[in-house]
């Protein structure tokens, strides 16, 4: 992991050990955008599954209002134990980013170690709507 995903790694640390709670905020993400800018995002657990919101969702989000590609992805999982672990997107948020951040790397597990895969990688055999074109995105616009 080069320095610049690092730098990404500690953010998503960063985040965690200041607003850690088991059950409810147990993951966080954050993206390196072209412009050299960094967000994050913290997973919000709801009491209703489905309403509850991925870390990488949270941080796709800000990405966008700021305006800028994203270029590379990482994820972080704190245990109760307190160890933490980097961790893929889930398949929701990896159809998210196959929509919002196709050219983007993300971190993933590997065995014991862990290792960078292309966005299109997470979901080899994505189902996509033939009525579904992927959004474009003017990045110069507010």
């Amino acid at each position: 992991m080069g320095e610049a995903d690092r730098a990404l790694l500690a953010a998503a640390e960063a985040v965690l050990d200041a607003r850690y709670v088991a059950g409810v905020h147990e993951v966080a993400a954050a993206l390196r955008l072209a412009d050299g800018r960094m967000v994050t995002g913290l997973h919000v657990e709801a009491t209703a599954g489905r309403a509850s919101i991925c870390a990488e969702s949270a941080a796709l989000s800000a990405a966008v209002i700021a305006g800028s590609p994203v270029v590379s992805v990482v994820g972080l999982l704190r245990r109760r134990s307190g160890s933490k672990h980097l961790i893929e997107p889930c398949g929701v948020c990896a159809e998210l980013l196959a929509d919002h951040a196709p050219d983007a790397t993300v971190w993933v597990a590997d065995g014991a170690g862990f290792g960078a895969v292309g966005v299109a990688d997470l979901l080899p055999f994505r189902r996509r709507r033939v009525d579904r074109e992927t959004p474009q995105r003017d990045f110069t616009a507010p």
